[in-house]
C-alpha cells in the first residue's frame, strides 16, 4: 500500500511539472531510456537500489549514464529521487505516470482475452466499439486463452465484461448445483 502511494505521488508530481512546463512527451521518451537500463542491466539495478551505496556515487554513476539521452527535467527528476532514497521506486513510478499520460491522451488500455488470435478488422472494429463506448482511444492487448471455449472477456482498468462461454458454462453450472430437485 504505502509503495504504490509513494509511486502515484512522485508521479503525479512527475507529471504536473511536465504538464505545467510543456514537456510530457519529453518525459515520455525520457523514463524509458533508465527503466530499460534497469531491467538490461541486474547489476546496475542492484547498484542503484543498494541502500549501504551512497547517493553521491549512485548520482555520478547515473550523471554519466544518461547524460545526453535525456532531458535536464528528467535527469533533475531522477536525481531527485536518489536524494530522498527513492530508486526502489523508479519502475512503479513510470507505471503510475503512464496511466495519468493515457488519461490526459484520453486513451484506454483494454485487454482482451479470445480463445482465437483476432483479425485486425475485427480487433479494429473491437477497439472502435470500446472507443464508443469509453469516450476515449482505446488499444487493444490481446491475451489468447483457449480455455475460453468461445466468446470474448474484456478487460477496462477495474471493470470486467465476461461474454465467454465458459463464463456461461460455470453459471449455468452454479444454477444448477443450486437448484433444488
Amino acid at each position: 500500500m504505502l509503495k504504490r502511494a509513494i509511486g502515484t505521488r512522485y508521479a503525479r508530481a512527475l507529471f504536473d511539472l511536465a504538464n505545467k512546463n510543456g514537456k510530457l512527451a519529453e518525459i515520455e521518451k525520457d523514463y524509458p531510456v533508465i527503466i530499460n537500463m534497469i531491467t538490461e542491466n541486474s547489476d546496475l539495478k542492484s547498484f542503484l537500489f543498494h541502500p549501504a551505496i551512497g547517493n553521491t556515487e549512485k548520482k555520478a554513476l547515473l550523471e554519466k549514464l544518461l547524460k545526453n539521452s535525456v532531458s535536464d527535467l528528467f535527469a533533475d527528476f531522477v536525481n531527485m529521487l536518489v536524494d530522498k532514497n527513492r530508486e526502489p521506486y523508479i519502475e512503479l513510478i513510470w507505471e503510475d505516470f503512464k496511466i495519468l499520460l493515457m488519461d490526459h491522451n484520453k486513451q484506454e488500455t483494454a485487454k482482451i482475452y479470445t480463445p482465437f488470435e483476432l483479425s485486425p478488422e475485427l480487433k479494429s472494429s473491437i477497439a472502435a466499439g470500446l472507443s464508443k463506448s469509453t469516450g476515449k482511444k482505446v488499444e487493444i492487448n490481446e491475451v489468447v486463452d483457449s480455455s475460453l471455449i468461445g466468446g470474448i472477456k474484456v478487460q477496462i482498468g477495474d471493470k470486467v465484461f465476461d461474454g465467454s462461454i465458459k463464463s456461461s458454462l460455470a453459471q449455468l453450472s452454479e444454477a444448477l448445483h443450486s437448484a433444488k430437485v
